[in-house]
């Protein structure tokens, strides 16, 4: 079944891959000035959406097309009908690279377990390959933007109205859209509802920033600052240096990261080749390699080699942090009454310890609370124990019946060569030796050998008689034992601790999206400290503005009214940046003692200082991630090394050396 339905998609996958590559060489003939007909242009639109409304209603592409043609229309800068064009571009490429990765593995092991977790580490590549397109996307309009902003400079001196510049900016074919709304929050009677719309559906976090400096000053004018340079002309300065940083940041994380995220895959073939070699030279392996520890080390590869793509990818992705990291199974869940009233049972009842749990919350600016964190332990608790004890019982079994087909000595030689009616033979002895209640003595089984194959030599005979004991004891020995259980339930308790090292991560990665979550606030404010905009006004454009100090800053805007002291002081306190705190510290002499721009006077000079301490800062930390993340690279060619290569050969050495030294006492 898995197979008929890797055909089908397989299939399915090819066609639109073929349409979509012509598509592509038609789309750099137009851009070459090679003439196409309109009416071929109209069939591969049609065609387009004809894959659009199968990929949205067959059941089997169905979820997993929605969900790619979700994230693509959250970028916020394509149309609906250039929606469906990307999205099928990018679901055929994602879904073609996951069907070779099932197909392959299907091909090196050869089994059905083993397959089931090339599946699973399928599923995880093709979510990957998926957000890989995307972050190939918000590259290319960083490098539209920095572009954009560079012909808005020059349009504003040469127009000195911000609508007008906006609306002759030579923006790039994905930011086109975008400076058309800009356009239409400046010229429109409701813009600052447009611009809220705005900052509700665009991800993109400095297009907003632009949208709200373009707003603010296109209402309030643009001033003039002590130097005689123009307000508006140095926040376009201040946006370009964040770009060209950001732009900076990435292609110094490509040149750094470069293919390490691929290497964990590199066992897969291995594991293949590896198997291969060494039955062909030493045959006593394939024992090993198909017995119960060959099947539990490929589980731990393929589960480390899962791992290590899925973390490294997730690293060098250009945007790390995902502004609502809930589990759409945990909220799901959730809706289960006896699910939610297990969840009720387990959280902590101390207030301390929730305290502590919140706390970890907290500090990661999360979208989860206490109720969904202890849901997301049970959950990683159950699947990873079921999973351990599938795996363990699929080992047992699969491995006790490689025992019960296996014809051959387990020895590093592997023993004479077999005919098909030498193999029969010995099926037929090991079936009758294998069904026996106890094991027949040493004699009695060299008087079995003896009568069913009177003509071997005495040495080969000598080697049936090792090799039928040492099967009985394999065979009969094989077995799921109690400590399998315990050790499932290990791993499972283990594995409840995953959300929150996963918290602790995301409060890690956090800290770079903080410090540019400050630049943009700095931003706001110097173009607010040149206009007649009071406290609170800086607060309420602040929070339209942040991503991560949001939650933080509209508290903050509605308890100023009632007491600006005691608001600023809470929104201090629920800083954790340094410069978020000098930022409030200055807000507080706003209230009654000095004004904005005299508060601020030296926040330019502070931001360059930041800009470069935050580019020496990112290098450090892209070198920390860069070290962090190598060991879990290795680790799955480490694993196959010791675990596929050494390990069956140390296991029938070690046999062997016992049997010699059983031969020299004897």
């Amino acid at each position: 079944m898995i197979f008929l339905v890797i055909a089908i998609l397989l299939t399915a996958t090819f066609g639109i891959t073929m349409i979509v590559v012509s598509d592509r060489k038609r789309a750099r003939k137009r851009q070459a000035g090679t003439f196409v007909p309109k009416k071929t242009r109209l069939i591969s639109l049609s065609t387009y959406y004809r894959l659009h409304k199968f990929l949205d209603e067959f059941f089997l592409t169905r979820g997993s097309y929605r969900k790619v043609r979700m994230k693509v229309a959250e970028l916020s800068i394509y149309t609906v009908q250039e929606i469906q064009i990307y999205a099928i571009r990018a679901y055929a490429i994602s879904t073609l690279a996951s069907i070779a990765l099932v197909v392959a593995g299907a091909i090196v092991f050869r089994d059905l377990f083993s397959t089931l977790l090339v599946v699973l580490y399928a599923m995880i590549m093709k979510n990957v390959l998926v957000d890989k397109q995307i972050d190939n996307v918000h590259f290319k309009l960083l490098k539209q933007l920095s572009m954009a902003l560079s012909s808005l400079r020059q349009n504003y001196l040469r127009t000195n109205s911000i609508s007008q510049a906006i609306a002759e900016t030579d923006a790039g074919s994905e930011l086109h859209r975008a400076f058309e709304e800009i356009y239409s929050i400046l010229t429109d009677v409701d813009g600052k509802k447009r611009l809220d719309e705005f900052y509700a559906k665009t991800p993109f976090r400095l297009l907003c920033t632009l949208a709200g400096v373009c707003y603010i000053l296109d209402n309030a004018g643009d001033a003039k600052l002590r130097d005689g340079s123009s307000n508006f002309l140095q926040a376009m300065g201040m946006m370009a240096d964040e770009v060209n940083l950001e732009i900076r940041r990435i292609s110094l994380q490509k040149a750094r990261f470069g293919m390490l995220e691929y290497l964990p895959i590199a066992p897969l073939p291995a594991i293949g080749v590896i198997e291969s070699f060494f039955t062909s030279i030493i045959p006593g392996t394939s024992v090993m390699y198909n017995g119960m520890i060959g099947y539990i080390s490929r589980t731990i590869i393929l589960l480390a080699s899962v791992v290590g793509y899925t973390v490294i990818a997730r690293i060098n992705s250009a945007v790390t942090v995902k502004r609502d990291d809930r589990n759409p199974i945990v909220m799901r869940l959730l809706r289960n009454e006896w699910f939610a009233g297990l969840v009720a049972d387990v959280m902590p009842k101390k207030r301390a310890k929730r305290t502590r749990k919140l706390r970890i919350i907290k500090g990661a600016l999360s979208m989860t609370d206490l109720r969904h964190l202890y849901a997301s332990k049970l959950l990683y608790g159950t699947l990873a124990f079921v999973i351990s004890l599938i795996c363990f019982y699929f080992a047992v079994n699969l491995g006790k019946q490689f025992i019960y087909d296996n014809v051959r000595e387990v020895s590093l030689v592997g023993g004479e060569k077999l005919t098909a009616e030498d193999i029969r033979i010995r099926r037929e002895m090991d079936e009758y030796y294998l069904s026996l209640p106890e094991r027949m003595s040493e004699a009695q089984t060299s008087e079995f050998v003896k009568s069913r194959l009177p003509n071997l030599p005495p040495f080969d005979q000598d080697a049936q008689i090792k090799r039928l004991l040492e099967k009985y004891n394999s065979y009969h020995g094989t077995y799921f034992k109690w400590w399998m259980v315990l050790l499932s339930f290990l791993i499972g308790a283990a594995f409840t601790q995953f959300p929150e090292l996963l918290l602790r991560a995301r409060a890690w990665l956090l800290r770079a999206e903080s410090e540019e979550d400050v630049l943009q606030l700095q931003t706001i404010i110097s173009i607010l400290m040149n206009t007649q905009a009071d406290t609170l006004e800086t607060l309420y454009w602040l929070e339209r503005q942040s991503r991560v100090h949001k939650h933080a800053l509209l508290d903050a805007y509605h308890e100023y009214p009632s007491n600006p002291t005691l608001a600023l002081h809470r929104l201090k306190a629920k800083a954790v940046l340094p410069s978020f705190k000098r930022m409030v510290d200055k807000l507080l002499l706003t209230i009654h003692q000095i004004k904005l721009s005299e508060a601020f006077s030296d926040l330019v000079t502070e931001r360059e200082h930041v800009l470069r301490i935050r580019e020496i800062s990112q290098t450090a930390t892209l070198n920390k991630k860069r070290s962090m993340v190598s060991p879990l690279s290795m680790a799955p060619l480490v694993l196959t090394a010791a675990l596929y290569i050494m390990l069956p050969l140390g296991i029938l050495g070690f046999k062997e050396f016992v049997n010699a030294l059983g031969h020299i006492n004897g």
